[in-house]
């Protein structure tokens, strides 16, 4: 967890630690109540206008911790109660992930463009003379816009010489490719679950911290400490470096069994077969007379075909992600074994919502506080080894491209098939475009919302030029 983290991460992870320790200890109905007061009073800055606000704030960011949607309780109801129900729940994921706290939405301004003091009542007046709707006019010898009148064409900020007029987008709309971001009456940011596609991009870009995704650390704490059941901990691909550079995966598994995991497994394994499939299938689709597949394996961009490219549903891969593929053998062996998928990816708690393979997902971020509440130091760790006998191929999946080039090991060098890799959400959008348009250029597009890969997912705990080395090396190992 390092130092220079945001003030925003600073306290998410210490209430993801807070409830975690509380979990363990078996006080979280007793304690979380008076948590907000004992928060408040240890804090040296205040973020919010008042005392009132700031517990009104925690309190909803809590309610999200605990996995509870707003229409599973009310305004009225405590936190002790809300974790009572939290803990009563399945521990299944939630199919909605990220939420807006309209508590906590600061409605940041929502001009689109704004003049400036760089104005300087020009003669020649161009953003007077090319606005369509005569929105600009000159006021005390500056330029001013009619908000009534304005259609944000943005024809006046292209044209003013000199750059006096700015556009302004909210953060959290500017960082959400999907425009699944809009306001309501009262000027606060709305996510429409509709058109999100679960990026999480939007958690980060916003300063107030408004926005959040649901965890399952009350339930996964209290599973690990009460359920008889055998549990497996699946691990992703770019669980590399996650933990410090002296967290070996060696060290890895053996903190996951100290917490009661009853069996750590790597997915790249499961990676390394899925690539085995896709490429039988994509050889398959094509004799078929498919004209292109695309990948299945990072939900967002799955999401983005459904929400934005309906036509193109029928590309999209039938082979099942490296996490659904290896959860899905260890149910068949114990249907009533419980698994844990741990990764980057907030979009993989929608996925598992809508499997019964999977059991619960936490993120790098999240399983890291559980160690801090367990006081678990991987670093200290010597135990040597790995997480499981994967390879390469299969550990590359963390990358952009990784996916690509494990299928194109497994095809035939004459086989023809060639391959298109989006690199982010926008890349993604621009080829599914290209390839409703038939311009693909490729037999097969790979998707990843994050760019960079699932090593620049949102659940990570490095900065991604860090874990793309980590990564490497570790491949060649």
């Amino acid at each position: 967890m390092a130092s220079n983290n945001s003030e925003m991460i600073r306290i998410r992870r210490e209430l993801y630690t807070a409830v975690a320790n509380m979990t363990w200890r078996g006080r979280l109905i007793e304690e979380i109540d008076d948590y907000p007061d004992n928060l408040i009073a240890e804090l040296t800055t205040r973020y919010r206008c008042c005392e009132h606000k700031e517990k009104a704030v925690l309190k909803e960011r809590l309610r999200v911790i605990l996995g509870l949607t707003p229409y599973e309780v009310n305004k009225h109801t405590t936190l002790g109660t809300m974790a009572k129900i939290a803990l009563q729940k399945a521990t299944r994921p939630n199919s909605c992930t990220i939420e807006m706290l309209a508590v906590a939405c600061d409605r940041c301004p929502f001009e689109k463009y704004v003049i400036t003091d760089a104005c300087r009542n020009c003669i020649a007046h161009h953003c007077c003379v090319v606005c369509p709707k005569d929105a600009i006019t000159i006021v005390h010898n500056r330029a001013y816009i009619d908000r009534n009148r304005c259609v944000e064409c943005g024809l006046c900020e292209r044209n003013c010489p000199f750059r006096a007029i700015i556009q302004v987008t909210r953060p959290c709309e500017q960082a959400c490719a999907a425009k699944a971001i809009t306001r309501d009456q009262k000027n606060a940011a709305i996510i429409d679950c509709e058109t999100c596609v679960n990026c999480a991009a939007c958690i980060p870009s916003c300063p107030f911290g408004s926005i959040a995704d649901y965890t399952q650390i009350a339930q996964v704490v209290t599973m690990l400490k009460e359920s008889p059941q055998a549990k497996h901990a699946l691990i992703a691909p770019s669980f590399v470096g996650q933990f410090g550079p002296k967290a070996t995966p060696g060290g890895l598994r053996a903190a996951l069994l100290e917490l009661g995991f009853t069996a750590v497994h790597e997915v790249a394994k499961s990676a390394d077969e899925v690539a085995s499939l896709e490429a039988q299938e994509i050889q398959e689709r094509l004799a078929s007379g498919a004209d292109f597949v695309t990948s299945s394996c990072c939900p967002s961009f799955v999401a983005t075909i459904k929400s934005q490219y309906p036509d193109l549903v029928d590309r999209i891969s039938h082979t099942p992600s490296p996490m659904a593929h290896q959860a899905a053998q260890l149910k068949a062996l114990d249907p009533q074994a419980i698994i844990v998928f741990i990764g980057p990816c907030i979009a993989k708690k929608n996925e598992a919502a809508g499997l019964r393979t999977v059991d619960a997902v936490l993120t790098f971020e999240e399983l890291g506080c559980i160690f801090v509440a367990k006081e678990i130091n991987i670093a200290a760790i010597t135990e040597e080894g790995e997480l499981d006998q994967a390879n390469s191929l299969g550990r590359g999946f963390a990358k952009v491209g990784g996916l690509s080039r494990a299928v194109m090991a497994k095809l035939d060098e004459n086989s023809g098939i060639t391959m298109r890799v989006a690199n982010g959400i926008e890349e993604a959008q621009t080829a599914l475009k290209d390839a409703k348009a038939g311009r693909l250029g490729a037999s097969f597009l790979e998707g990843m919302a994050c760019e960079g890969g699932c090593i620049a997912g949102p659940g990570t705990l490095i900065k991604r030029v860090v874990a793309e080395k980590l990564l490497e090396r570790y491949c060649q190992r």
